[in-house]
């Protein structure tokens, strides 16, 4: 998404009479995942860490991570999945349905351009159809 407010500039430092310092950082102001985000601008060189994923591509890589456990036989189900990582059978099923979304809500996802969604509405029985996917997130279809 393009940034509702961008200052450009490099950093500077204002040091006051009385030995006080103000110190002016050029930031803009984004929309990610519905929620207002204060970041760098983006020509300033920052390392991008798990810290800036959304829940959702989380979310995502974790299914990505887990159905990869189940493909390669290191796990025998969902179920032992869920007693490893100490969490909830079901969850762990919804996750998983994320890797069987459309490929255009997974880059979507990745990319952060996926209108505001929550990860139940997509984990939860997704249409096996692509198409009807991209409906039910909101995403024009493009076969018609």
């Amino acid at each position: 998404m393009k940034p509702m407010l961008k200052i450009a500039g490099s950093p500077n430092i204002i040091v006051t009479s009385d030995g006080a310092l103000t110190v002016i950082l050029p930031v803009s102001i984004t929309r990610r995942a519905g929620r207002r985000r204060i970041g760098l601008p983006k020509d300033a060189a920052a390392a991008a860490s798990a810290s800036d994923l959304t829940s959702l591509q989380r979310a995502l890589a974790r299914g990505f991570r887990w159905r990869a456990m189940l493909d390669s036989g290191e796990v025998a189900s969902a179920k032992e999945i869920a007693e490893r990582e100490s969490t909830d059978n079901s969850y762990v099923g919804r996750i998983i349905n994320l890797t069987l979304l459309a490929p255009e809500i997974i880059a979507g996802i990745l990319n952060d351009s996926v209108p505001d969604v929550q990860i139940d509405q997509l984990g939860i029985s997704p249409p096996i159809l692509w198409r009807e996917q991209l409906d039910r997130v909101g995403f024009k279809s493009e076969q018609g």
